[in-house]
């Protein structure tokens, strides 16, 4: 329906981002154009500087010449537009995701025929027919004017922390960007000025289970609003916690590949085909990696391909494994969910992943949902399962990476305690550094031990459940889809 097929940026827009002071050196990076007269000019708002900043920061071990190294904008750009019609024309050997439409399909349907069963769909129409807000305020005209100045994630540098830009910025790059895998403005705060998107959506009517919301703030990371331009995407994945995922689309075209959750890891991810100096960026694996696969025609693979369209909704149901790209410049939202058909698998996963937060949520259920805390203790008592004991190890591993860090900073405040001495006069006495008291004022200052925080007990589940969902990633891809 036009109401959510939603045109991106045209060619006026680039011709006019492009006249705004700006003109490309390298292929990937963005400089101040100069006057006619060769005097440099500095743009009121330079939106580049901060672009390139941020490429660097999300992928440090690239130049931003790299950033196009593959030419898929490029030399290898017939290979891209050819991937919509590749799927249309030649269905993969795995099987086709089925359609629903929306108004002719039913809650107890989808339970039945999907959800129960673990297997993926396609709700057609949920948008118009529940009438979302944002057909109309996620206009990419109407969006970028909204948001301007609002700061949206990109992803993480090499600390893990959230590199953020600002939306203006980021439109006047996705019109202008010719990149392999483009930056993805992939976010799942909601607060201040963005507070206003979560009043543009509402979780589709086929999705009425949020069990983990019992937990109120205090949850995983699961719900995400992606602005993903053409070519960029999420890596090979599957969601966290085994949670079920859905994705609404609300302009351009997603191209989706999943794999049963049987699917070897080393397989899904392309790995026994990867090449030296290859990527595993979305673009690559469909432009590179699956077409190795394909031709090897191995028994055991089964790539299942759909196209997402503008008011679609894809169901992707816990443990499938999914890569997804960017067909066109793409707005989207999506949130991974616990319901009553995936309790079982989200419970045994929770439980170990993340078992601090596990009892909070338990305690959360036996306040208001009885009934689910003795399923949890029954599954506990099925399995010979005790979440005490991995709790107790859960502490004890907190507690020395407290006192391994306790080790780090006093070795730090020994050595500044010697330069001072070193660098002051001999007349006003080396004082002394008391060990036992500084360690106790850190101690203190640090707090107590929070066994009933989220942070999980490994360390491949990011900040994003990121685990970042077109449902969420292994690799904070927000999968940012």
């Amino acid at each position: 329906p036009a109401s959510c097929m939603v045109a991106p940026p045209g060619d006026a827009a680039v011709a006019a981002s492009a006249t705004s002071g700006y003109q490309r050196t390298t292929p990937g990076g963005f400089h101040t154009a100069p006057t006619p007269d060769g005097r440099a000019v500095e743009p009121a708002t330079d939106w580049a500087v901060h672009i390139n900043a941020a490429k660097r920061k999300v992928r440090s071990e690239l130049s931003l010449e790299d950033w196009t190294k593959f030419g898929f904008a490029e030399k290898r750009a017939p290979e891209f537009e050819a991937l919509a019609s590749g799927v249309q024309e030649n269905p993969p050997c795995g099987g086709v995701v089925p359609r629903e439409e929306h108004s002719s399909f039913s809650l107890e349907k989808f339970w039945e025929m999907y959800e129960r069963k673990g297997l993926p769909c396609i709700i057609s129409g949920t948008p118009q027919a529940e009438a979302w807000p944002a057909c109309e305020k996620w206009a990419w005209a109407t969006f970028f004017k909204r948001y301007a100045t609002a700061q949206f994630k990109v992803g993480k540098d090499d600390a893990g922390s959230a590199v953020r830009v600002r939306v203006d910025h980021f439109e006047q790059y996705m019109n202008m960007q010719r990149d392999d895998s483009p930056l993805y403005l992939f976010d799942n705060q909601f607060k201040a000025d963005k507070k206003e998107l979560l009043e543009d959506y509402k979780v589709p009517s086929f999705f009425p289970d949020d069990y983990m919301a019992l937990v109120q703030d205090d949850r995983p990371p699961y719900r995400w609003v992606g602005v993903g331009p053409k070519r960029s995407g999420t890596v090979m994945h599957q969601d966290p916690l085994c949670t079920n995922a859905w994705n609404t689309l609300l302009a351009g075209r997603k191209l989706w590949l999943l794999l049963p959750p049987g699917t070897d890891r080393k397989v899904a991810k392309g790995a026994d085909v990867s090449r030296k100096g290859d990527d595993d960026e979305a673009c690559n694996h469909f432009l590179d990696l699956l077409p190795r696969k394909r031709a090897r025609q191995d028994s055991g693979f089964e790539p299942i391909l759909c196209i997402q369209y503008p008011g679609d909704t894809i169901f992707v149901p816990g443990n499938w494994w999914h890569c997804v790209v960017n067909l066109d410049d793409t707005i989207a939202v999506t949130q991974n969910y616990c319901g009553r058909n995936n309790f079982a698998e989200v419970w045994r996963s929770c439980r170990k992943e993340r078992p601090c937060w596990s009892q909070r949520w338990l305690r959360a259920m036996e306040a208001a949902r009885p009934e689910l805390a003795e399923e949890a203790r029954r599954l506990n008592r099925e399995d010979g399962f005790d979440m005490a004991v991995l709790r107790r190890k859960n502490r004890a591993r907190l507690e020395a990476q407290r006192v391994r860090r306790a080790t780090r900073e006093l070795r730090r405040a020994r050595a500044r305690k010697e330069r001072e001495r070193c660098s002051s006069c001999p007349a006003s006495g080396s004082g002394g550094f008391d060990e036992e008291a500084w360690l106790c004022n850190w101690h203190e200052e640090q707090g107590a031990i929070n066994s009933d925080s989220t942070a999980s007990t490994t360390s491949s589940s990011s900040e994003d459940g990121s685990n970042s969902s077109e449902g969420s990633s292994d690799a904070d891809a927000a999968d940012a889809r």
